[in-house]
């Protein structure tokens, strides 16, 4: 996926904050992890689905490296 498609993802995630959207990103028909937009506190959250950890992000650019980063792992 590129950086472009994950940004405008994200953007998207945060304009529609008030319809509770949940992004889901897989690698081999695996799970890999989601991302919300918190409109409460502003962030995004990524959640590792294998051990629920949650990460919050404030800047779209730091999300998007998470997730990009995510995917390569």
């Amino acid at each position: 996926m590129s950086s472009d498609h994950t940004l405008n993802m994200l953007e998207t995630l945060k304009y529609y904050c008030d319809s509770q959207i949940t992004q889901t990103f897989s690698t081999d028909k695996q799970q890999i992890i989601s991302v919300c937009y918190l409109k409460n506190n502003q962030s995004f959250e990524i959640t590792y689905t294998e051990t629920n950890i949650k990460k919050n992000f404030r800047y779209i650019e730091s999300a998007a490296e998470e997730i990009e980063k995510a995917l390569r792992n």
